[in-house]
């Protein structure tokens, strides 16, 4: 089990029908231009998962050595990386996250607990959480939507705030998300956030369908 995803799980190929499936944003419509012919010359390199991908990819310097390689530009690949390393989303802060009580921030940063990452080790099984609330004076529920906390912010682009509006709806589990059409998700999601008390942005049915799509790449491993 992990936070993250094992990125050599995941085949070259489900990254392009992944991206053939999705409405891209304007600036990365470029990754669906030749998308067969430019797998192809990736594969070529004796690539076939994204973790592979991404060691290539790793730092700009070699960025522009794969695109000597392989002949494909530089601002595809730099686009590409980003969306493989979206795949492992940045760590989210605890201390970012507006339903938490500020006593639990302290007594987590106390014990160096400061990020979903190193919260997720303590809580995603019921053993471990059963320890925290012993050691940190935590109740059952408390613990209850630390776990759930971590779990939902492993989805790509779930911000704190997001996190929390998930948290207050029906679907405050992956496994939820999962299980969801994204249009019962977004209906509930609109009427738990009226008059944007969770969350300020926007809540778009397509995103909906995005985020359903993508509790395939998290693993079904918090205990509950």
């Amino acid at each position: 089990m992990g936070y993250y995803i094992d990125l050599s799980k995941m085949s070259l190929n489900e990254l392009k029908e992944n991206l053939k499936s999705r409405n891209l944003l304007p600036s990365q419509q470029i990754l669906k231009k030749d998308i067969d012919k430019n797998f192809n010359v990736i594969r070529k390199q004796n690539i076939e998962d994204l973790h592979q991908l991404q060691q290539v990819l790793k730092t700009k310097n070699k960025v522009k050595e794969f695109s000597d390689l392989a002949g494909l530009t530089v601002d595809y690949l730099t686009i590409l990386r980003r969306e493989v390393n979206s795949y492992h989303p940045q760590p989210r802060k605890i201390k970012d996250f507006p339903g938490l009580s500020p006593d639990t921030k302290e007594k987590l940063e106390k014990n160096d607990i400061k990020t979903t990452p190193q919260l997720y080790q303590k809580v995603a099984l019921k053993k471990d959480r059963d320890e925290l609330k012993k050691e940190l004076g935590f109740d059952e529920e408390e613990t209850l939507v630390l776990a759930k906390i971590c779990d939902v912010s492993r989805l790509r682009y779930v911000n704190p705030a997001f996190a929390t509006l998930l948290l207050n709806s029906e679907y405050d589990t992956v496994e939820k998300i999962k299980n969801a059409t994204p249009d019962d998700l977004y209906q509930n999601l609109v009427k738990v956030n009226e008059n944007k008390k969770y969350y300020k942005g926007r809540i778009n049915p397509k995103d909906m369908e995005f985020l359903v799509n993508e509790t395939l790449n998290v693993l079904l491993d918090v205990e509950y």
